[in-house]
């Protein structure tokens, strides 16, 4: 074999890498559910770490509505500030492998909803109206039911 056979087939295996990546980006280890949501396949491990942060965002809820009932704006701040982008920084060694998994509009609406939580975050800590945080707390937990009603985590040997 020639060197420019040698090429062309390394440059073929080179796009068919790119191409299969490229899938997997977009379109994430998912299968069509039951209930007819899309169903991420993950490993025990990465469902509880995706599981773990779901929970945390709905304890961070649950603190800026009480730290803003009880007048708390710094509780109510750090409740957001707590799952804001720092909490993705925080696990981005977790989650690289999460992330090829994912389809590209969970990893949208993740992405976006921590960005939410820090926005959130600066506009209690300048004692916004009342009513604009709630505002965009309602906006927030459409983020939330919008994930829950499209996608579920199943374990790997879940596929159908």
């Amino acid at each position: 074999m020639n060197s420019k056979s040698i090429g062309k087939i390394a440059i073929g295996i080179w796009i068919v890498t790119f191409i299969t990546l490229g899938y997997f980006f977009y379109f994430g280890s998912t299968s069509r559910s039951l209930d007819n949501r899309t169903a991420i396949h993950l490993t025990p491990a990465e469902r509880q770490l995706v599981l773990t942060e779901m929970r945390a965002l709905l304890t961070a809820v649950n603190g800026m509505l009480g730290g803003l009932a009880d007048k708390d704006y710094e509780g109510a701040a750090k409740a957001a500030d707590a799952v804001g982008m720092g909490l993705v920084a925080s696990l981005e060694h977790q989650e690289k492998t999460i992330l090829l998994k994912l389809p590209v509009e969970f990893k949208k609406l993740g992405f976006g909803t921590h960005e939410k939580f820090d926005a959130i975050a600066a506009k209690i800590r300048k004692k916004q109206d009342i009513h604009t945080l709630l505002k965009e707390m309602d906006e927030l937990t459409r983020n939330c039911v919008a994930c829950h009603a499209s996608y579920k985590i199943e374990l790997d040997s879940e596929k159908k």
